[in-house]
């Protein structure tokens, strides 16, 4: 992964962290998938090594069109956890539609168009 790419990750964490503060911020499986239940639509975040049992939530809720998926290349449970003030945590959620949402939004998918544009 390229320091755009690392860079990206750094800044989407640190929205992350701004949306907990403001309480915008779902954190935690249990947390995100009770919202994913009340058939709330999110942006879900999560780690490289997140569990199959919640990605098949996740998925499920994002072949509904329930929750956009996005998946933060080398970080892992317990670097989110600790950058967001927990002990580990795979999978973050924010209300789409909000400022949060759409920061994190771009900013994913302007560092996955920035390594694509890298590696050719």
């Amino acid at each position: 992964m390229g320091n755009a790419a690392e860079a990206a990750n750094e800044r989407i964490i640190d929205t992350l962290g701004m949306a907990r503060r403001a309480g915008k911020l779902a954190v935690g499986q249990d947390k995100v998938l009770a919202s994913l239940r009340k058939r709330e639509p999110l942006v879900a975040v999560v780690t490289n090594d997140c569990s199959g049992s919640v990605l098949r939530s996740l998925n499920a809720g994002a072949a509904r069109g329930e929750v956009r998926i996005l998946v933060l290349k080398n970080v892992d449970r317990t670097v989110l956890g600790k950058r967001l003030g927990v002990g580990s945590a795979q999978v973050a959620a924010l209300p789409c539609g909000g400022g949060f949402a759409e920061k994190v939004l771009s900013l994913y998918y302007r560092s996955d168009a920035d390594e694509q544009n890298q590696s050719v």
